[in-house]
């Protein structure tokens, strides 16, 4: 991935409706232990590319209060089996991954495409 500028729309607020990433919305994710990390905030679409590339898990909080999200490259997800998905790391991983530089956007990415070891 290079470091072009990058432009990510959110699935939830476009007119993209693509049936079954949509269903994900909501959807619980877990580690690859089977640990909760949260459910499927958003996912976002690269405007260029015209690909999902990022899940947007909020995790903690209390009845969605305080929640933090986490981006997650689609390429990291494992698995999709019973409503849940399944990411290929560990919940302490996933915390630790690089926050979102909204300002920077192509730097963010690739150094969060590096951190889960996808492309």
């Amino acid at each position: 991935m290079d470091t072009r500028p990058v432009t990510m729309i959110r699935l939830t607020q476009s007119a993209h409706r693509s049936a079954p990433p949509a269903r994900l919305l909501g959807c619980p994710v877990t580690d690859f232990d089977g640990n909760m990390l949260g459910t499927v905030e958003d996912l976002l679409v690269d405007a260029d590319e015209r690909r999902f590339r990022l899940i947007s898990v909020e995790h903690g909080g209390v009845a969605g209060f305080g929640a933090t999200p986490s981006l997650i490259p689609v390429e990291a997800v494992h698995g999709v089996t019973g409503g849940r998905i399944r990411i290929g790391r560990s919940s302490a991983q996933v915390a630790d991954a690089p926050h979102v530089d909204k300002s920077r956007m192509g730097e963010f990415c690739e150094s969060l495409y590096g951190y889960y070891g996808v492309a």
